[in-house]
């Protein structure tokens, strides 16, 4: 039987990574892999599975079992409620084959479904995996208490999305052999509390049919990205055609942006709020059990931020595959600019660009550029920014782990040394943060992998806070960006102790229960900063949903708003900052990644469903985050 697709409004559900023209659309291919799609269609299952007990992807007693601290309670109607206290990677359960089988063979639909439902009494989220011999595949969402939804993973079919060697293209799994589907959690952070995960877990389906259009025979595949940098094979509704589409969008998204939130002051601020001190710069201050910035003219702060916001970045060396590409190979493959510059009619579009972003950035109802943006945004001090002063500086003795040798003599004076030099450089955005009341403060470093010897945390973080005290008075020392929730108690506190806000890096679909419990503070109480997170998919030809995939557009919306609105709803948090503002290259940046996590795409082309959702969230966060329960 053929199963209904899960409806998802414009961008979601009708627009498919690389979805077919109407009608089927194997026009779209070559000869060759037309009768190589054929084939393999041939050789495929027809029916989807459905869901009775006696079905392949049963949730019935003695075809699902719970793994690491998972308890299974099944109920009549083929349901099963999942409980478990822990969270570690594996906490959950899986379901087991079919009698006699060893693998499921998923190869017949688009996309592996469930319906969840949330039964606890807090935020909570879970990720659907499957495996098979080669590696493993997954998307993951939150839901509040008592909401429903339904969480889909996209199949990447090795029958369809296969590519010759040498090229680029999606990372695949062979789907009539998947050999392990769970429902866990990843990314564990949370502590150990009764009730941590709480789901009714129905309905395990396969939905649609498998997209045989995009399939792409070998000697057909080069080149693979066209002039624009998308993807050279397949349609997809927002795919741009011509340079006219470009121009067109520009006038088109001009007269539809808005201002920003009538509630925020000149920073963003709450201005309908309590009016605190003004010191004329960003501070921090906690009110009523929560965390806060404060303006730097007194106004609540809570900061909803984009990194990488920049015309142009990790352009690819063309001449490293020159057949990949179907213009000319160049040292850099600088589509974004390229793109910019037919937009706006010029080459020197760089100033009108900054301007249009800005603009943008208001509409979307973000108040605050992330960090790794462009020195000549946060030069015009038009909108709060956070910026880094400076990342594993060279010249400092170092561990052989890679950490600074912080318990050396020369580390305290080496380090201000850096610091000093990063912030004396005559005109840079650095000197001009220092002074400027759009700064709301700077990180150092990002994502470092600190030693089990917690001797070496207190030295660190002690003389960055003093290096930037020195070089900055007045503005917020922003921590090291962690990489992920899970830190030892001693690396926590001493953070705590010398950061004004503890940074965050953690690509999860929820920080609702950051803490020992439900809404409990850690061991430290000190502002945090989840400076970076992201959802993606494989929509508009992209190859990789990124850190933490979802389902499609319409869910990259949802998560983003569960994400910040969990956040918003903790002591402790006082910004989320989206990582990043365009999707990377098609072929990937420097260390090969090449996800599809943007608020724009390569063309400069916004996602409708997730900036809606940035802005109904900035209409609603101060309000939210006020009036919640610490």
């Amino acid at each position: 039987m053929t199963a209904s697709p899960l409806a998802c409004a414009s961008e979601g559900g009708g627009e498919l990574p690389f979805a077919a023209k109407p009608g089927g659309g194997l026009e779209t291919a070559s000869p060759l892999a037309v009768a190589a799609i054929l084939l393999a269609a041939a050789l495929l299952p027809q029916a989807a599975f459905g869901t009775g007990a006696d079905d392949a992807l049963s949730l019935a007693k003695g075809r699902a079992e719970a793994v690491y601290g998972g308890r299974l309670t099944f109920e009549s109607g083929g349901s099963v409620v999942l409980r478990s206290s822990s969270a570690e990677y594996s906490s959950g359960f899986r379901l087991l084959p079919p009698p006699g089988k060893t693998a499921f063979d998923l190869s017949s639909g688009r996309y592996l479904a469930a319906d969840l439902e949330n039964l606890a009494g807090h935020q909570q989220r879970l990720c659907l995996q499957i495996k098979d011999a080669s590696g493993d595949a997954y998307a993951s969402l939150a839901l509040d208490p008592g909401e429903k939804a339904t969480l889909k993973l996209q199949l990447p079919h090795r029958t369809i999305y296969s590519f010759p060697s040498g090229a680029k293209g999606v990372k695949t799994l062979d789907t009539a052999a998947i050999t392990n589907i769970a429902f866990l959690v990843v990314w564990p952070y949370e502590g150990q509390f009764s009730g941590l995960l709480h789901f009714r877990v129905s309905n395990v389906r396969l939905v649609g049919e498998p997209d045989w259009s995009r399939g792409v025979a070998a000697s057909g595949y080069l080149p693979f990205v066209d002039k624009f940098g998308q993807f050279a094979h397949g349609t997809w509704k927002d795919k741009v055609r011509s340079y006219e589409d470009l121009r067109a969008d520009l006038a088109a998204e001009r007269a539809a942006l808005r201002p920003a939130p009538d509630s925020w002051d000149e920073y963003g601020g709450w201005a309908a709020g309590p009016q605190l001190e003004a010191t004329g710069n960003f501070r921090t201050e906690k009110v009523d059990g929560k965390w806060w910035l404060v303006t730097p003219s007194g106004h609540l702060f809570y900061s909803l931020g984009i990194n990488v916001v920049k015309v142009d970045s990790d352009a690819p060396d063309g001449r490293l595959h020159p057949s990949w590409y179907e213009s000319r190979a160049q040292a850099s493959m600088a589509f974004p600019t390229w793109n910019l510059q037919e937009k706006f009619g010029k080459a020197d579009f760089q100033a009108a660009y900054r301007d249009f972003v800005l603009r943008r950035l208001d509409s979307w109802g973000i108040n605050t550029i992330g960090n790794w943006s462009d020195g000549d945004i946060t030069k015009l001090s038009r909108k709060p920014y956070a910026i880094v002063a400076v990342s594993k500086p060279s010249g400092l003795p170092y561990l052989s782990s890679g950490f600074y040798d912080t318990l050396d003599e020369t580390f305290a004076g080496k380090m201000r040394d850096a610091v000093a030099a990063a912030f004396a450089a005559e005109g840079s955005a650095l000197a001009h943060a220092a002074a400027d009341p759009m700064c709301i403060g700077f990180f150092i470093d990002n994502e470092l992998s600190f030693p089990s010897d917690s001797a070496y945390f207190e030295p660190y973080f002690k003389t960055c806070k003093e290096a930037l005290a020195a070089a900055a008075p007045g503005k917020l020392y922003l921590g090291c960006r962690f990489k992920g929730l899970r830190n030892s108690d001693a690396l926590w506190n001493a953070a705590a102790r010398w950061c004004d806000v503890i940074s965050v890096n953690s690509y999860v679909s929820s920080v609702a229960v950051f803490g020992e419990g439900a809404y409990a503070a850690p061991a430290f109480d000190k502002p945090v900063l989840h400076s970076e997170f992201h959802f993606g998919t494989m929509h508009r030809g992209m190859f990789s949903p990124g850190l933490c995939p979802v389902g499609d557009q319409c869910e990259r919306g949802r998560s983003y708003r569960r994400v910040v609105e969990g956040a918003l709803r903790h002591p402790l948090f006082v910004g989320s900052h989206w990582f990043q503002y365009r999707d990377q290259p098609l072929v990937g940046r420097g260390d090969g990644e090449n996800y599809q996590i943007g608020f724009v795409d390569v063309c400069d082309r916004p996602y409708p469903k997730l900036a809606e959702a940035a802005r109904a969230v900035a209409e609603t966060m101060y309000e939210t985050r006020y009036h919640s329960a610490p």
